[in-house]
């Protein structure tokens, strides 16, 4: 039996529209939000983009919210933002990692007893039942009015209401709004669908309680940005000194490391300790006409750049609003000075976009585990501390410029890491010094081997580490372009990742045959949509992966590739309302333009011009994902149940999401190699039929 056709009792197409917005919007929000306040999901970032897609597809088989759930849906709205605006409360900030796999910042694990574990599990899987109940209800409502249209018609406004979602969050970012703004818009988007008092009530507090506790938190693109000054010493007029945090971890001080305050306070801490760390760069490099500081931060390293009267300075930030707070708030006010340029941008980007030749490129304390946006469902990768990274800064380099780059993890395997990967980068060994911050490193490379470094000062030689680390050193693997998990101690899934997933998994199946009646894997069609989701889910993946090295990982980038997606797919879906095309033709594309992505190594784009650079990316990632929406779009056009077959496809992400984790295992390539598979086993899934 067809798809009832849209009728003038039928519900308006703006109610398909709004419901299909309120999800993925809230899926941006919530994903988010709870790596800002809960930090383990920012380690662990897949799984609420898993658990929502799991609750939409649920809901989309449900095909309506029953009474319950609608019931429930308000207070549970409420509870879900009551637990992360409050998280510290209930000491859900940093909930220890029970395994110690791989490096992270303040959740450091340290125990790895049945009860750690257990507190682990329950405290993060009661938060994923939480959010996908959420999602069962915002999916069951978009499946109840996708089931009064056609397929394609309904799918199509479903896709322009999900890219309005994607557009609306994206600008709020662009305007660096806080959570208080998130949830007024979501909240006045959900009234149409719950508008009795007590509804009201509920949704009303769930706003209240994201209001902004602090004034001293600011927001931008990709962080909450926590600012609290230092005391200043009596007599000294303004505060010398300033803790940053970043999403509750310790980002970054904002020092006076001027002569003026030092000889008169030259034991004032911070200060006086960090102090060494920004001569490092000048012990090295005596007297440089320019220097390079990416990941300039607040201005520190810049700050130090014109006290050893480097000529001219080129500082390259990602965060806007850090740019901003150094302007502001930093007591030696570098940004101000004309010998400085400013670029918010990506350090990688940077590299390839960039002429210029310096005698000195500083790595200021970059950050992976907030580097990337919440747009993305990607998770330790960072490309600025890879092989191909180090190589591109090289690039830039006069002859017998340096690199100098601090960092501080611990005497941790991150530490050996970072010492392959220079090694491999440069052929031979940096120098490494201790640069004054708690178990930090300074690691420094010269362009010219031959020539080498010159001899050291008295001071330099005494925090030198060299010989004594280059002893100690262990660990081999190299970070690349292909692999560029810093923090994952081995080629492995992490076991924090791995027991979340299994368990949730085992409930979502459980779930399912508790919930479903008609079995979802009785049909060809079924197994179909469903591997067609779980490829589309790795092709989006990629496809942020890819950006990100052609583009940067700023967050425009990784809300253009969503939006792009689709775009894509709305594009698609169109012209097969209009005209059919042959799904042969559609996967042998598919399948042409996932090889050759495989094949065609990045740095083939690095040195065109920015309109030819969009054009191979326009190709790469933008037509695998033209084709494998008509392929989606000419299988959906002819299901009897839109609803169902939408939620299998979302159950589908869900698979795609969990095997997303095999990169961490087989770098960024396996995800072309996954993408490939599952598409091939979607077009084997229709081999009997008459027309693929």
């Amino acid at each position: 039996m067809s798809a009832p056709s849209t009728t003038p009792q039928s519900p308006s197409a703006w109610k398909l529209f709004l419901a299909s917005f309120v999800a993925l919007y809230f899926e941006l929000v919530i994903i988010r939000y709870l790596s800002t306040e809960i930090r383990t999901f920012a380690y662990l970032k897949n799984l609420p983009l898993i658990a929502s897609f799991f609750g939409i597809g649920l809901g989309m088989i449900l095909a309506g919210p029953r009474k319950t759930l609608k019931a429930v849906f308000p207070p549970i709205t409420l509870l879900i933002f009551f637990l992360i605006s409050f998280a510290p409360a209930f000491q859900l900030t940093h909930i220890p990692l029970p395994f110690a796999d791989y490096f992270v910042w303040a959740a450091l694990p340290r125990v790895t007893e049945v009860f750690a574990l257990l507190r682990f599990l329950v405290e993060i899987l009661g938060i994923l039942a939480i959010v996908t109940l959420f999602f069962v209800v915002l999916g069951s409502i978009v499946g109840e009015y996708i089931s009064h249209f056609k397929p394609l018609p309904g799918y199509g406004i479903n896709l322009a209401g999900s890219l309005a979602g994607v557009a609306i969050f994206t600008l709020l970012a662009f305007l660096r709004s806080p959570p208080l703004a998130w949830t007024i818009i979501g909240v006045a988007c959900l009234l149409p669908f719950f508008h009795t008092k007590r509804a009201i009530v509920f949704l009303v507090a769930a706003v209240a309680v994201t209001f902004p506790h602090d004034p001293h938190t600011f927001w931008s693109p990709y962080y909450r940005i926590d600012v609290n000054a230092y005391t200043a010493p009596e007599g000294w007029p303004h505060a010398p000194a300033y803790r940053l945090e970043v999403n509750h971890d310790f980002h970054q001080h904002i020092l006076d490391l001027s002569d003026a305050f030092l000889s008169r306070y030259p034991e004032f801490q911070p200060n006086s300790s960090a102090r060494i760390n920004y001569e490092i760069p000048y012990l090295v490099m005596p007297h440089p006409a320019s220097a390079l500081v990416v990941g300039a931060g607040t201005g520190n390293d810049v700050a130090a750049a014109l006290r050893h009267g480097v000529g001219h300075i080129d500082a390259v930030e990602i965060d806007p609003v850090i740019i901003k707070l150094g302007k502001t708030y930093h007591p030696e006010h570098p940004y101000d000075s004309p010998r400085v340029t400013i670029y918010n941008d990506d350090a990688r980007a940077f590299f390839k976009k960039s002429n210029q030749q310096y005698d000195l490129i500083i790595f200021g304390f970059l950050d992976s585990h907030t580097l990337l946006s919440s747009l993305s469902s990607l998770r330790l990768d960072n490309f600025v501390y890879t092989r191909e990274s180090f190589q591109e800064a090289a690039r830039l380099l006069r002859p017998n410029g340096a690199i100098v780059m601090s960092f501080s993890s611990g005497r941790s395997f991150v530490n050996d890491r970072m010492y392959a990967t220079l090694q491999s980068a440069f052929g031979v060994p940096p120098q490494v010094y201790d640069n004054g911050y708690v178990d930090g490193l300074t690691f420094v490379e010269h362009k010219d081997v031959q020539t080498g470094s010159p001899a050291q000062s008295p001071l330099l030689a005494a925090h030198d580490l060299t010989a004594q680390y280059s002893a100690a050193k262990t660990d081999h693997l190299v970070a690349t372009d292909q692999w560029p998990f810093l923090y994952l101690a081995s080629r492995t899934i992490p076991k924090s990742i791995a027991w979340v997933l299994a368990l949730f998994l085992i409930g979502a199946y459980i779930v399912l045959r508790q919930t479903v009646a008609v079995p979802l894997h009785s049909s060809r069609e079924s197994i179909h949509l469903f591997l067609l989701g779980a490829g589309f889910l790795l092709l989006e993946t990629k496809g942020v992966t890819e950006l990100s090295l052609l583009f940067g990982s700023t967050w425009t980038v990784n809300a253009v590739v969503i939006s792009a997606f689709l775009c894509m797919g709305l594009l698609a879906n169109v012209l097969i309302m209009y005209r059919p095309f042959p799904r042969t033709l559609a996967y042998s594309a598919l399948f042409v333009l996932l090889l050759l992505s495989l094949v065609l190594p990045y740095s083939l784009f690095s040195g065109m011009s920015a309109p030819l650079k969009v054009l191979a990316a326009a190709i790469i990632v933008g037509l695998p994902v033209f084709f494998s929406g008509m392929i989606f779009s000419t299988s959906f056009r002819d299901v009897s149940s839109p609803a169902q077959a939408l939620g299998v496809n979302l159950f589908g992400a869900v698979v795609g999401g969990t095997l997303e984790n095999a990169v961490m295992i087989g770098g960024t390539m396996s995800l072309g190699i996954l993408a490939i598979a599952l598409y091939a086993g979607s077009a084997l899934a229709l081999k009997r039929r008459a027309v693929v």
